[in-house]
């Protein structure tokens, strides 16, 4: 039974004033380090109640009273990132706004392109992209159309020398057949 002025248990009657004026004098004889040797601390703490110490603490001015800077020399970095989930922290990044940070032409600016390009098949990607059937075609495109071009002024050039020779040996052009005679009979059939 705990005796004093903030006890909930005050002796009453003659014993409790003969332990009020006996206690005085045990606290003045006996030290308070043997009074402390002899309190069982494990039995003591479990009679505190930690979540109302904690209320009764200035969290604010507790954090005020932390060196930072302390703090963080005792920080095991590889031992906090280990335990970092990296999907989660990845799922956790806006993405569009990191590419808006991005300086892009800084970044291609330190592109090696040359070493970069060292160990690709140029061969096989142009063969995969298609371009020689590409080329190819562009080719024969122009090689037909150049050869249609040639053909219409030779066509063009025939037609007129036709009717200057008509002319000179007064022949009539009406009179003229349309084409070789085994040409248009094949035609007909």
């Amino acid at each position: 039974m705990s005796v004093g002025p903030d006890s909930d248990h005050k002796p009453k009657g003659r014993l409790g004033r003969l332990a009020g004026a006996v206690t005085g004098r045990v606290v003045e004889t006996v030290g308070p380090d043997a009074v402390i040797d002899h309190v069982d601390v494990n039995r003591l703490l479990d009679r505190v109640d930690v979540d109302h110490l904690l209320d009764r603490v200035g969290v604010d001015e507790l954090l005020d009273r932390v060196d930072i800077d302390r703090l963080l020399d005792r920080v095991d970095i590889n031992h906090l990132l280990d335990r970092v989930d990296v999907n989660t922290l990845l799922d956790r990044v806006d993405v569009d706004r990191l590419m808006d940070r991005v300086d892009v032409n800084r970044l291609l600016a330190r592109v090696d392109f040359d070493a970069a390009l060292e160990n690709v098949d140029l061969e096989a990607a142009v063969r995969r992209a298609g371009v020689p059937e590409i080329v190819a075609e562009s080719t024969g495109r122009v090689a037909g159309s150049a050869l249609d071009l040639a053909r219409r002024q030779i066509v063009g050039l025939d037609v007129v020398l036709d009717r200057i020779v008509n002319r000179l040996f007064g022949r009539d052009s009406a009179q003229q057949p349309l084409g070789p005679a085994k040409l248009i009979e094949e035609r007909a059939t």
